[in-house]
């Protein structure tokens, strides 16, 4: 399990207790949470446009790209997350994607970050951004870094 950025596994599990380094049911409980009451649930296009997803993935695909459902976890290079908020007000990003898509600068991490900058509702610069399996890549403020180098 993937964790990297200025948070600490410890102190994500504190906010999110699914975090934590030994849990059972983690993508459950990932999915339990964003389910619940998502703030956005969105495709990210390859070149970065951000698509309004509304209650569920699978019920609004982008038109003519229904094929990326069978294509997981890469779905067709697009991106697909949700955006949920605790009830402590900790807000949470997750992206169904591999493991190492967004430890480092590239691709993947530039198109997640043009989608995020186009939300239509406030993104916390201090949201975790997770895998659906639990990994940790940071704060949304900790990509932007990674992005840039700087």
């Amino acid at each position: 399990m993937i964790t990297v950025g200025s948070v600490a596994r410890d102190v994500a599990a504190e906010r999110f207790g699914f975090l934590a380094g030994r849990v059972r049911g983690r993508r459950n409980a990932v999915k339990d949470f964003t389910h619940a009451a998502p703030e956005f649930v969105f495709w990210i296009f390859p070149e970065g446009a951000l698509f309004d997803a509304k209650d569920a993935h699978r019920k609004n695909v982008p038109r003519g790209y229904e094929y990326i459902l069978d294509d997981e976890p890469d779905y067709g290079g697009f991106l697909r997350g949700r955006l949920a908020r605790s009830v402590d007000g900790f807000q949470l990003v997750v992206v169904y994607c591999r493991s190492e898509a967004l430890i480092a600068a590239g691709r993947p991490l530039s198109q997640l970050l043009t989608g995020l900058r186009q939300l239509p509702v406030p993104l916390d610069q201090d949201a975790l951004v997770i895998s659906d399996n639990g990994d940790l890549y940071g704060t949304v403020e900790d990509l932007m870094v990674r992005e840039t180098g700087v």
